[in-house]
C-alpha cells in the first residue's frame, strides 16, 4: 500500500473511530429533535456566510497568483477553486483538490510547477496563521477576564503574525511582498466563517457561550485535518466542549456536524464546473 492510500485509510479510520465514540455519548432522537427545532432561516444566512468566506478564499488564492505573474482571471479561479473543494472533500484519496489545480495550471499554462504549488503552499500556511492569530485574542478575553491578560491575548496574536512571517520567509523568499494582504484576507475569511458558526448557534437554540464556541470551532478546524473532510474530529471537540460549557451535548454535536454538512453542500458545486469542462482564461483574455 502506498503512502497516499495508507494516509487516506488511517483518515478514514480516525473518523469512523471518533464518530463512533461521538454518537454513543449523544442520544439520536436528541439530535433529531434539535433538528427539527431548529430555524432554517439562521441556517440559510449561515451556509451564505459560509459562502462567503470560499468566494474571499478563491480571492486570496487569486491575488497570491498574480504577484506571482500568473494572471489568472477570477472567473476561471473560482471555477477552480470550486472543483478544488470537490475534491478535496468527497476524493482525498484521489489527486487531492490543490495537486488537481496545480496539474490544470500547469497543464493550460506551462506555468512553472514548482511555484504553483508553493502559492497554493502558501495559500494555506497563511490561512492557518490566521487561525491562530483570531483564536489567540479569544483565549486571552475568555480565559482571563482582568485587562492585563486581554493585552497579553493580543500581544500573543501579533507574536503568532510576526514569528509566522519569520519562519515562512526562511522557506519563501517571496513572502514580503504578499504576507499582509494576504493575512487580512485570511483573517476575513476566518470571521465569515466564525459568523456562520453563530448563525448555527442561533438556529439550533443555544444563546450563550458564543465566543467559547467561535474559540472551539477555531480549534476544530486545525484539527480536521487528522480525518476524513474533517467528520470526526469536529463533532468530537465539539462534544468535548459541551463538558465543560455546560451544553446539552446533542446541540453542541449538531454545530460541527451542521458546518461539516454546509460545507459538503457548497463543495458539490465543483462538480458543475467539472461536468461544464471550463476553460482556464487569463485576465488578458
Amino acid at each position: 500500500m502506498s503512502k497516499k492510500n495508507l494516509k487516506v485509510l488511517l483518515k478514514l479510520v480516525i473518523s469512523v473511530a471518533l464518530l463512533y465514540f461521538v454518537y454513543q455519548k449523544i442520544n439520536f432522537e436528541d439530535l433529531k429533535t434539535t433538528y427539527k427545532a431548529s430555524n432554517p432561516i439562521y441556517l440559510f444566512i449561515g451556509s451564505l456566510f459560509f459562502i462567503g468566506s470560499q468566494l474571499l478564499s478563491s480571492y486570496r488564492l487569486n491575488y497570491i497568483f498574480h504577484r506571482s505573474n500568473f494572471p489568472l482571471s477570477q472567473s476561471s479561479n473560482l471555477k477552480l477553486y470550486f472543483i478544488g473543494m470537490f475534491y478535496n472533500f468527497f476524493i482525498p484519496g484521489g489527486i487531492g483538490g490543490d495537486a488537481y489545480k496545480v496539474y490544470l495550471l500547469n497543464k493550460r499554462f506551462g506555468w512553472k510547477l514548482k511555484t504553483i504549488t508553493q502559492n497554493v503552499l502558501i495559500d494555506r500556511l497563511i490561512g492557518l496563521v490566521a487561525i491562530f492569530f483570531i483564536a489567540s485574542i479569544l483565549a486571552g478575553h475568555l480565559f482571563f477576564e482582568e485587562t492585563l491578560f486581554i493585552i497579553l491575548g493580543i500581544i500573543g496574536a501579533i507574536l503568532v503574525y510576526i514569528v509566522s512571517k519569520l519562519i515562512l520567509k526562511i522557506f519563501i523568499k517571496e513572502l514580503d511582498s504578499i504576507y499582509m494582504r494576504s493575512f487580512l484576507f485570511s483573517t476575513g475569511i476566518q470571521i465569515l466563517q466564525v459568523l456562520s458558526i453563530y448563525c448555527i448557534l442561533l438556529a439550533i437554540g443555544i444563546e450563550s457561550n458564543a465566543w467559547s464556541y467561535f474559540l472551539v470551532f477555531l480549534i476544530s478546524s486545525v484539527l480536521s485535518v487528522v480525518s476524513f473532510s474533517g467528520f470526526g474530529a469536529r463533532e468530537f471537540v465539539f462534544l468535548q466542549a459541551a463538558i465543560y460549557l455546560g451544553t446539552d451535548s446533542a446541540m453542541a454535536t449538531s454545530i460541527g456536524l451542521t458546518f461539516n454538512i454546509i460545507t459538503a453542500i457548497v463543495s458539490l458545486l465543483g462538480v458543475f464546473f467539472l461536468i461544464q469542462k471550463i476553460e482556464l482564461k487569463l485576465v488578458s483574455e
